[in-house]
């Protein structure tokens, strides 16, 4: 699985700013989410985790807000894989489950590669709950965050 990545050196060292953009192409939440990619990319994993942490509590109830309005509307959960242009308008339209889905992925796997479980196993359980998220894979395909975490958290309950 490709993950979408930018150019870290475009993010400074100030933990706070990775939460709002200076990006013109990203808003805030996207922006969040790649820095998170970005330092799992590079190895970075502590710092993947605490970019995530500090702008976690900006974008996680936009987050459950629009998968909330997507059940309510009994909206079917967003195809994965290869859409058409309309499709993947719609999906990137649910931007922050989508943003929060993905960094909450970051954390859970960059967690479990230190060994730290507990932060794992908590981060993949939030990130299961955000069914509808979908993370745009630059080689032209969305896939499931939420699929992922289940498979991946599954295998570290003994």
């Amino acid at each position: 699985m490709v993950i979408f990545a930018t150019n870290i050196s475009a993010f400074s060292d100030d933990q706070q700013s990775y939460c709002f953009s200076i990006d013109p192409k990203l808003g805030d939440s996207a922006y969040w989410a790649s820095a998170g990619i970005n330092f799992y990319n590079s190895g970075q994993l502590k710092k993947a985790i605490s970019v995530v942490d500090n702008c976690f509590e900006y974008y996680a109830e936009d987050a459950l807000y629009q998968q909330n309005q997507l059940k309510k509307a009994k909206t079917p959960p967003p195809p994965i894989g290869r859409v058409d242009f309309r499709e993947k308008e719609k999906i990137f339209a649910n931007y922050a489950v989508n943003d929060v889905s993905m960094a909450l992925w970051t954390k859970a796997v960059s967690a479990e590669k230190l060994g730290e479980i507990d932060i794992a196993m908590d981060a993949y359980a939030k990130c299961i709950y955000l069914d509808y998220g979908r993370a745009w894979d630059p080689n032209g395909w969305f896939w499931n965050p939420s699929e992922d975490c289940a498979k991946r958290g599954k295998r570290l309950i003994k």
